[in-house]
């Protein structure tokens, strides 16, 4: 058994809200984290872009190769907790680059994997570089294998299929940093919660067609705001969830405030439970399934 946390995190910015207060938002991680521990957590999950915003300027990059990673990995091994520290904005001097990257840090503050997100949202290939790395898994100390995407990954089953199917993952973990403006005015015009419809419906179908569980973890509003799709600013549409095959949501963030969710759950029993019963990982091997490996 696992136990999960998911926060639900406002990206706090300074008095002025001209840029992003990265120190305040890691001493409020901190307080998360402190709380998760106390809670007996084992993974606490935080979502893409949680310390600087969605950063458009390689100004703002101090120094080109972050160091805030490492910042988790000391508060990892102060907590003894596993920490997914969403997204940290990255630059590699070598490319002239700003890439968008992902970590999973064990509870001995050593990083078991690192991934830089590869489907970049519309207006984010204006400033960002596509990663360069693919997909990629680890196997942690609880014995189950870990992979990671990052927001707009999850709308292709490909990604999932990559590291579920080839790589044999069992719990796959998604930060974003999703709008309900993310639908355009086309799609706010057929439905202001269209991007809720999009969020709930993906993250509980890639589980059961992967045999996987899914942690999605979105950043949210400021907390006098839920839901305001109509006006023409930035609106997160929050709906963090962790969700498994047969049982589908676990535990939702049925709004856009700022909440820790956790749950606990067996991930290597319910994975298992789903092969023996959609044989999906078995009929993939066999060569059964559509772009799949050749049959034999």
């Amino acid at each position: 058994m696992v136990k999960i946390a998911v926060v639900q995190f406002h990206i706090r910015q300074t008095i002025s809200d001209e840029d992003w207060d990265v120190k305040t938002n890691i001493m409020k991680a901190e307080r998360f984290i402190a709380e998760a521990a106390q809670s007996k957590a084992d993974i606490i999950v935080f979502p893409e872009y949680f310390l600087t915003g969605p950063l458009e300027d390689k100004s703002h990059l101090v120094d080109w190769e972050s160091k805030h990673h490492k910042e988790f990995c000391t508060l990892a091994k102060k907590y003894s907790i596993d920490i997914v520290p969403g997204t940290i904005v990255e630059g590699d001097q070598s490319e002239d680059a700003i890439i968008n990257c992902a970590y999973y840090i064990d509870h001995n503050g050593e990083v078991l994997l690192k991934y830089q997100k590869v489907h970049l949202w519309h207006p984010e290939r204006k400033w960002l570089t596509r990663g360069g790395d693919g997909y990629k898994t680890v196997k942690t100390r609880f014995g189950i294998t870990v992979g990671l995407c990052v927001c707009w990954d999850i709308a292709f089953p490909e990604v999932f299929r990559e590291m579920a199917l080839k790589q044999h993952a069992q719990l796959i973990i998604a930060p974003a940093y999703w709008c309900f403006d993310d639908a355009g005015a086309i799609g706010l015009n057929h439905d202001g919660n269209s991007e809720v419809n999009l969020l709930n419906a993906v993250c509980t179908l890639r589980p059961f067609e992967n045999e996987i569980c899914m942690v999605f973890c979105n950043a949210a509003n400021d907390e006098n705001v839920d839901h305001c799709p109509e006006q023409e600013i930035e609106h997160l549409v929050g709906r963090s969830q962790i969700c498994a095959p047969f049982k589908g949501n676990l535990v939702r963030c049925d709004h856009a405030r700022e909440e820790m969710i956790m749950a606990d759950i067996d991930v290597t029993g319910i994975t298992d439970d789903a092969e023996q019963v959609y044989k999906i990982r078995k009929d993939w091997n066999e060569g059964n399934i559509h772009n799949g490996p050749q049959r034999r």
